[in-house]
């Protein structure tokens, strides 16, 4: 079937570009710049769960599908209560990591380029599969700077305002999909 044969070439392309484009990010992150924003954004959130008397069980950190068909890479970073997704109240907060969105856009211009003159008359959907396929690559680069800093994140005023519950834990994951596990800490 084309589709799966594009996919699938979308695939391989994607995976000799993000080798070079991860040591970018790596080199970028490594910046005290970038660490800061991240830990600025992530601070927002857990103090606007503080001053909202939040008493946080999880905070997630997922991707959004509808975003990366949008062709946007943005994550919701939210912090949830015991009912957890059917908190009916969480924090939360929209953000796109600096470069990320950047190196992305650039690979998938490249990859669809390229299968472009493989496969005439690429259309939307097929497209969008594209940027899932590459989204993929830096949703697991993103998550690994996110267990990376868990640290300092863990360090911030801000974070430790914040009312915890026993095993408070911090994942990974598409929005109310499959995830994982960064960390966890006890006590408060």
């Amino acid at each position: 079937m084309r589709s799966d044969e594009l996919i699938a070439a979308a695939d391989r392309l994607e995976k000799e570009r993000f080798g070079s484009q991860c040591r970018r990010l790596m080199q970028e992150y490594q910046r005290q710049e970038y660490r800061k924003k991240v830990l600025r954004i992530f601070s927002k959130v857990y103090e606007q769960a503080a001053a909202q008397g939040k008493r946080a069980a999880w905070f997630g950190i997922s991707s959004l599908y509808t975003s990366v068909q949008n062709g946007v890479f943005e994550y919701l970073l939210a912090v949830y209560g015991e009912e957890f997704y059917l908190d009916p109240e969480p924090v939360a907060e929209f953000w796109i990591p600096p470069v990320f969105q950047k190196c992305m856009e650039a690979d998938i211009r490249s990859v669809i380029g390229e299968l472009r003159s493989r496969f005439p008359r690429i259309w939307q959907y097929e497209e969008a599969e594209v940027y899932r396929v590459c989204a993929a690559y830096y949703d697991a680069a993103f998550g690994r700077l996110c267990a990376d800093l868990a640290d300092e994140l863990s360090e911030t005023e801000e974070f430790s305002r914040m009312e915890k519950t026993e095993g408070f834990g911090v994942f990974f994951g598409r929005y109310q999909g499959e995830g994982e596990i960064l960390w966890r800490i006890s006590g408060k």
